[in-house]
């Protein structure tokens, strides 16, 4: 297996996917089809399912409302017909795909997402990630818990985790120490909220995804460089 010199690991949601404006739209419309009261009932259930599985599952968040309402099979069946064919593309950051082409310059670019194995890796297609990543899509649980087993598959002299979560940084670079660098993007609702804080300074942060544009492979590689203003 051929030892590349880097591998960037990036995260999806709110890093290359405005998930929390994804969320806001399926909001108004699940809305519009189920009504406020068997909405209200869906983002409750989908709060459960997410506590019990760990995941975002549509899927079994539809299941058990239809369960629990059969009397309104047709609006959830509408419902569910939206989500699975919901359009991401218009929520992708300001030049994401072009961040994703940059760091295809410098490295290899990887996919590690937290998520469930349906509608994760049906979404991050739906929007051309994986194209754009030439089908490396990995999507876990709990990411860091697989990092060395990416690690493996991957080699590399180093590697790069790009995500909007300060704790999931904090416990990869104790996973993989000097060997990873961590890159912190302020986006999203938990990059900076004050319940999500940790006690640990990423390797690199910047604003927006796309300010990764600006850095070359020196940088990644914290053999620090003088970056283009």
């Amino acid at each position: 297996m051929n030892v590349r010199q880097l591998v960037f690991m990036i995260d999806v949601d709110n890093t290359i996917l405005d998930n929390d404006g994804v969320k806001s739209d399926m909001e108004r419309v699940m809305l519009g089809i189920l009504g406020p009261p068997l909405a209200a009932r869906f983002w409750e259930l989908y709060e459960v399912v997410r506590g019990e599985t760990e995941v975002v599952d549509f899927i079994e968040t539809m299941r058990r409302l239809g369960d629990e309402q059969p009397e309104a099979a047709d609006a959830i069946d509408r419902a569910t017909t939206a989500l699975a064919t919901w359009d991401f593309c218009t929520r992708l950051y300001p030049y994401a795909l072009e961040t994703i082409a940059h760091i295809k310059s410098l490295g290899l670019p990887v996919i590690v997402s937290d998520g469930d194995p349906v509608f994760q890796p049906s979404k991050i297609l739906q929007c051309g990630i994986t194209a754009a990543v030439d089908g490396r899509v990995l999507i876990f649980v709990h990411k860091e818990r697989h990092l060395p087993a990416v690690e493996r598959y991957f080699q590399a002299e180093h590697y790069v985790l790009i995500d909007d979560k300060p704790g999931i940084l904090m416990r990869s670079k104790g996973l993989l120490g000097e060997r990873l660098t961590t890159v912190h993007v302020l986006q999203g609702k938990y990059a900076l909220d004050p319940k999500h804080a940790v006690d640990y300074t990423p390797d690199i942060v910047v604003e927006r995804f796309n300010d990764l544009r600006r850095y070359d492979a020196d940088a990644f590689m914290l053999r620090r460089t003088a970056l283009a203003t």
